[in-house]
């Protein structure tokens, strides 16, 4: 199942495709690829489906893997999601690396958000669960994918921080289980003050304070009190 091509990279901001696609498909693991390249692909005897291709940086050959959407790219050219164009340092007309993957079946995965925000979303397992089976077909140990929360009108990063059974997993219509690690941003509560030294000194003069007390009331005999003493009228 050798195949390997090389294809002009943009943004999907750069793609002809219609807005609500568009949008869709900026926060995914998903790549338009051409005609082209489904013809060299059916001539191949051993390819299954779903395909996954390692879209690499050609000067330094980091790559990430990507479900492909569909084949109606314009011809030497792949449309690839831009926070993955910049996690592998490919700016808009640059030409990379596409070879095809056949990642296995994933086992266990865990995420680490970026924002301690997402965690305080209602229900935030279900969120990422709903997002990553529609756009999200493969991921890989180290990468970061963006989630487009549609209610907030905002993106979330979450870092894939472990997978199995292997680096690079296929995740869709798989029994998957989800741990979730710290966010990045989370800040622990600071721990309520205690003055060791005061305290003890306050509760040693009450205790003594209260036995005079107690004395006082067996004998009835004035008991004087131990403790510092101010002057009235003094400045």
């Amino acid at each position: 199942m050798a195949y390997k091509t090389n294809l002009m990279c943009f943004s999907y901001s750069c793609s002809t495709q219609q807005e609500d696609v568009i949008n869709d498909l900026a926060n995914s693991s998903m790549v338009l690829m051409p005609e082209s390249s489904l013809y060299e692909l059916q001539n191949l005897n051993d390819v299954t489906f779903p395909l996954f291709f390692n879209i690499k940086n050609k000067d330094t050959q980091f790559g990430y893997v990507c479900g492909v959407k569909s084949f109606t790219s314009p011809p030497g050219v792949c449309h690839v999601p831009y926070y993955i164009m910049q996690q592998i340092g490919v700016s808009e007309g640059q030409h990379v690396d596409i070879e095809l993957m056949n990642p296995p079946e994933g086992s266990y995965m865990k995420i680490r958000p970026h924002k301690t925000e997402f965690i305080n979303l209602i229900n935030p397992k279900a969120i990422l669960e709903h997002v990553l089976s529609r756009n999200y077909p493969v991921v890989t140990q180290g990468h970061t994918i963006s989630i487009y929360h549609e209610a907030l009108k905002k993106n979330f990063l979450i870092d894939i921080v472990e997978t199995k059974p292997s680096s690079v997993i296929q995740i869709i219509d798989k029994n998957i289980n989800l741990d979730f690690d710290t966010p990045l941003d989370y800040v622990e509560p600071p721990k309520p003050r205690q003055v060791f030294g005061e305290s003890k000194q306050e509760n040693r003069k009450n205790k003594s304070i209260n036995n005079k007390l107690t004395d006082y009331k067996k004998t009835g005999a004035f008991v004087a009190f131990s403790g510092k003493g101010c002057r009235l009228g003094s400045s």
